[in-house]
């Protein structure tokens, strides 16, 4: 009998980490991506930064250029943090449509246990 527990404890572990890879699968990995691309793209702005500061002598067509290029920048910085907002939000959405899942399925089957017994 030792033996059997402990392979149903195995499996019973082995379906929780199936079960939270699942889950949580798409979240990790589309944040990891969202992280990258942000690094990557921190990285360069600041470069360009660095570039257009060092320049003395500007055009005034370069001055507005550099400008639009920084403002172009913050709209990019805005648009990943609201893609790393938005992965949150769905994340807690699916959890609590998963929780309401558990909830339901164990209210049904105590009712189902409750009816046997009467």
């Amino acid at each position: 009998m030792p033996f059997k527990d402990l392979l149903q404890k195995l499996k019973y572990w082995d379906h929780l980490a199936a079960r939270w890879l699942m889950r949580h699968f798409y979240f990790t990995f589309f944040q990891v991506v969202l992280l990258v691309i942000f690094a990557f793209w921190f990285r360069n702005l600041l470069n360009v930064i660095d570039i257009n500061l060092h320049q003395t002598d500007k055009t005034f067509v370069e001055a507005i250029l550099t400008t639009q290029n920084v403002n172009s920048s913050i709209l990019v910085v805005l648009l990943l943090l609201n893609s790393f907002w938005m992965l949150y939000i769905l994340n807690a959405l699916q959890r609590l449509a998963n929780l309401i899942k558990d909830v339901s399925y164990n209210i049904n089957r105590l009712r189902s246990t409750q009816y046997r017994k009467d």
